[in-house]
């Protein structure tokens, strides 16, 4: 017998015990109102934790060598992120477990499908390691569309072999959102390979499938694709529970379908939904919470609060194969949540495997901080220094193909507006006034293309802003009113390293925040992220820009896989038809 299954067999020995009250419990805690996400109750009861694991519920359960009177908080499961993009938080996963574990989430299912975009295998080996011992666990799906498409210049690319290779990681529990579905409906067989190979590894595969109906959606489900967090009305999501997808309902710092998809959720079907940030900013972290806040946001909506809170733990934990947590019960782990109360959600305390982690919005103890490699900080490689001349505009026809913000949603506009030509017959950065120049170059290193289009309702009035977060290659984006300005946000951010930057109208840079670890992520503590975001943020507005997250928004420009129109390095891109303008 080896020391692990030793160790596993006296922990159940030890659980048995506790179990049958012939040993006290290692941890009790009394006077708590504990919540059943079976049977939608909440029961006065004591909970007798073994190890790392529930011994037993019930007023039965009197002694422990340790004890914590919970004064009728609400006993919870932990909080489980259904689908979360962790480099979207700007942070590295031991300053985001430091944010999220005080209020209440015990476990994220992630998807390192950005860094992967820069870096491949080794970036999703980076975050794998980089989330490895912390007091909230990171499961992983592997990124199934690395790149994401031929239409634009990723930095790395991850094949079949590769999936298969990774799914043999115990903290992979499947493949990630297959965004790539023409290539599904084809029988791409190099897509076809990748969904076999989580198949074969008993996993679960993820989708992304935002307005797919009809026979495509019904080809699509039955090729064992089970989720969906790209519903954004009633209609769409009711299709696709009506064939068997399970609903993500996302509530992140970009866009948020919590309002039109509560009201679906009913006694018969609540098993069939999950809640996920999707792409959720430091600073919403810090002011708001996580999926506390959008519990706390769902009830003022009307919602039921025990529904909410087994489609946050129950749920999540049963599809992605977790068995053995998303409940207080006897056998499963200690991971739970007290709540203040079942409104406003207040954390009042936190455990992880059966210890305390954190109490009233603070960790016992801070998690142990990851060393990037060398590699990690230098992948913003652009060939030479940009000139305001790179960024000149032309179109033959009358009507010039505009990309149309859609506030709070992924989703755009395609557009095409009668523009004013100057003199020489060129556009300029600021046609209209409600339009700007947008461009995205190629930022790893392959080539440097480089492509330049018109945006409307980023309201830019001056200056320019930049960003290496680019979804999904990560290249540079930039938008603004002069093309001197464009130009000096690019070298300033080629400069950092990657990040965000904001260029005035004398071209020079008011604000930054620099995003060193793959040009999407930072070391830094999430105060200070914050502190900068607010400082760029604030700098844009003066700029003109009126979008609450400008720089968010401008990131889903170049994700040549959500509708209508987006610009990636190799051109503009009719998304509705795969096709290049």
């Amino acid at each position: 017998m080896d020391i692990n299954h030793s160790k596993l067999f006296e922990e159940e020995k030890k659980r048995l015990a506790v179990a049958q009250g012939h040993d006290p419990a290692d941890l009790l805690l009394k006077n708590g109102r504990l919540i059943n996400v079976f049977t939608l109750e909440v029961k006065k009861a004591n909970v007798a934790i073994a190890g790392e694991r529930i011994a037993g519920v019930g007023s039965d359960y009197t002694e422990g060598r340790e004890v914590i009177d919970l004064e009728e908080g609400y006993v919870a499961p932990g909080l489980i992120d259904a689908h979360l993009h962790i480099e979207s938080t700007l942070l590295l996963p031991s300053e985001l477990a430091r944010l999220i574990v005080p209020h209440g989430t015990t476990a994220v299912i992630h998807d390192p499908h950005e860094i992967a975009n820069v870096m491949g295998a080794e970036g999703v080996a980076l975050m794998l390691a980089a989330s490895e011992g912390l007091p909230c666990d990171f499961f992983a799906t592997v990124p199934s569309c690395v790149p994401t498409s031929l239409m634009e210049t990723a930095g790395g690319e991850i094949n079949a072999a590769q999936v298969t290779e990774l799914m043999a990681h115990p903290r992979v529990v499947g493949l990630g959102e297959m965004m790539n579905y023409p290539g599904v409906l084809e029988g791409n067989e190099e897509v076809l390979q990748k969904i076999f190979a989580a198949r074969k590894a008993g996993k679960v595969v993820d989708g992304h499938a935002p307005a797919l109906g009809g026979r495509s959606l019904q080809a699509y489900t039955g090729s064992g694709i089970l989720t969906d967090h790209e519903s954004i009305t009633a209609e769409e999501a009711r299709e696709k529970l009506r064939n068997g997808m399970k609903i993500i309902i996302r509530h992140g710092s970009a866009t948020s379908s919590l309002a039109d998809l509560l009201p679906l959720i009913n006694p018969a079907n609540c098993d069939m939904f999950m809640f996920g940030s999707d792409d959720r900013e430091a600073g919403e972290l810090l002011e708001k919470g996580h999926l506390d806040d959008l519990l706390k946001t769902a009830v003022e909506m009307g919602a039921e609060p025990l529904t909410l809170i087994k489609a946050a733990s129950c749920n999540a934990a049963r599809h992605f194969r977790l068995y053995d947590r998303g409940a207080v019960a006897a056998g499963y782990r200690a991971d739970l949540v007290i709540f203040g109360d079942l409104k406003e959600f207040p954390v009042m305390l936190v455990f992880k495997d059966g210890r305390p982690a954190a109490r009233a919005g603070r960790m016992e103890a801070a998690p142990a901080v990851y060393e990037l490699p060398r590699s990690a900080c230098s992948t913003v490689k652009i060939n030479r220094l940009l000139r305001e001349e790179d960024f000149t505009l032309t179109c033959s026809s009358e009507k010039v193909p505009v990309i149309g913000i859609i506030p709070g949603q992924l989703i755009t506009e395609k557009l095409f507006i009668n523009v004013p030509r100057q003199k020489d017959g060129t556009i300029s950065a600021r046609p209209g006034p409600d339009l700007n120049k947008i461009a995205v170059i190629e930022r790893h290193g392959k080539g440097g293309g480089m492509t330049t289009a018109l945006i409307k309702g980023l309201s830019l009035q001056k200056g320019a802003i930049a960003s290496s977060v680019g979804h999904d290659s990560h290249n540079i984006i930039v938008a603004g009113a002069s093309e001197k300005a464009m130009a000096a946000a690019v070298n300033e951010l080629a400069r950092l390293g990657g990040g965000f930057v904001v260029v005035g109208a004398d071209n020079l840079a008011a604000a930054s925040l620099p995003l060193p670890a793959a040009g999407l992520m930072t070391a830094e503590k999430a105060e200070t992220v914050a502190q900068k975001m607010a400082a760029v943020l604030s700098a844009a507005r003066r700029l003109g820009a009126t979008l609450p997250q400008p720089f968010l928004t401008l990131s889903f420009m170049a994700l040549p896989v959500i509708p209508s129109l987006k610009i990636t390095d190799r051109g503009l891109v009719d998304v509705d038809n795969f096709s290049f303008l």
